[in-house]
């Protein structure tokens, strides 16, 4: 995947009404310790509006990825340093409550627990919906993405390792995210994406060619389900 030279132009919408620098994997996803590390940042042209519109979400998408799965040592450190601060600000009861009204109570053999569903917080998913149309600017593949044209869940099935081979990888530093793209050459569908963030908290994605296109498929995909036989 080539990346895409940047224009005046926001990757997201299309505006070129002035436009700021925007970093596709958010840096809140980084902890201290990444702050020297060689692998450079992915950055691509947004208008002021869409740069602007998401800050709250990715502070937020943070805190959910931190807890929904095994602590790694980049998702120790960031939870320890500057996620504990964040609490300490004039907004940090606000981002403990967001945190905590998606903690779900659980049955288990030790007792009851609290978990965290990341595909049901639509502010998870409009994040990773965001930094997929990011990377189809950065690699040259799709621009502008509209965010109604993406598709994310989280992974629900293992990808057999043959399909993920004719998928391109990449990463944003392996720490914190590795990613495969495969463009796929359909009329409705543009391309398919895994994330992979902290090594155990994926999502799959699917971008479309348009919101038209995408309530067609999903309209066919649907009509083909209920006339499965049992």
């Amino acid at each position: 995947m080539k990346s895409l030279k940047r224009e005046k132009r926001c990757a997201y919408c299309g505006s070129d009404d002035g436009f700021t620098v925007d970093h596709v994997i958010p840096r809140a996803l980084y902890p201290t310790a990444k702050a020297a590390s060689p692998f450079p940042r992915i950055t691509v042209p947004a208008c002021i509006d869409c740069n602007n519109g998401w800050a709250d979400d990715e502070a937020h998408f943070r805190n959910v990825l931190l807890v929904a799965g095994a602590p790694t040592p980049a998702v120790r450190e960031l939870w320890e340093g500057k996620t504990r601060r964040s609490f300490t600000y004039s907004d940090g009861r606000k981002r403990a409550r967001d945190l905590a009204v998606q903690m779900v109570p659980v049955k288990t053999p030790e007792g009851e627990r609290y978990m965290i569903y990341p595909a049901k917080d639509e502010r998870v998913l409009r994040i990773v919906r965001k930094i997929v149309r990011g990377l189809c600017h950065h690699h040259g593949l799709l621009s502008p993405v509209k965010d109604e044209q993406v598709w994310a869940d989280i992974q629900r099935f293992e990808v057999p390792p043959e399909f993920l081979a004719e998928m391109t990888f990449a990463h944003a530093d392996e720490d914190v995210l590795q990613y495969h793209c495969g463009v796929v050459d359909e009329p409705e569908m543009h391309s398919s994406w895994i994330l992979n963030f902290y090594g155990r908290t994926r999502f799959h994605c699917s971008v479309f060619r348009s919101l038209a296109t995408r309530i067609q498929f999903e309209a066919t995909s649907a009509d083909a389900s209920t006339k499965r036989p049992l």
